[in-house]
């Protein structure tokens, strides 16, 4: 659940730049898909610990930076690249379950 809130708020924040600072569809389908992601966070935030779900939402940046690859043509440099690698292994060490 916290992974789909990481991914409504970066479609979310994409929609944003999209819209160019306009009111449009983009920025309205923007706004609703980063407060269903904060509603999946809320919910989330119900049945798991903060210290176990909140690194997932890190995630969100990886999937900003594919998304801004993918569909505004933005280059991921190496250091972009180390440091999205960075936070997928901090996801995996500090979000994941050791019980």
């Amino acid at each position: 659940m916290i992974v789909i809130a990481a991914l409504f708020t970066a479609v979310g924040q994409l929609l944003w730049k999209l819209s160019s600072g306009h009111i449009n569809i983009n920025l309205i389908l923007g706004c609703l898909l980063y407060g269903f992601g904060a509603i999946f966070m809320i919910i989330a935030f119900k049945f798991e610990r903060v210290s176990l779900l909140h690194p997932f939402l890190s995630l969100g940046y990886v999937i900003s930076i594919i998304l801004g690859f993918l569909l505004l043509s933005e280059e991921i440099s190496i250091p972009k690249l180390l440091g999205t690698l960075l936070i997928i292994i901090g996801v995996i060490l500090v979000g994941g379950k050791n019980e």
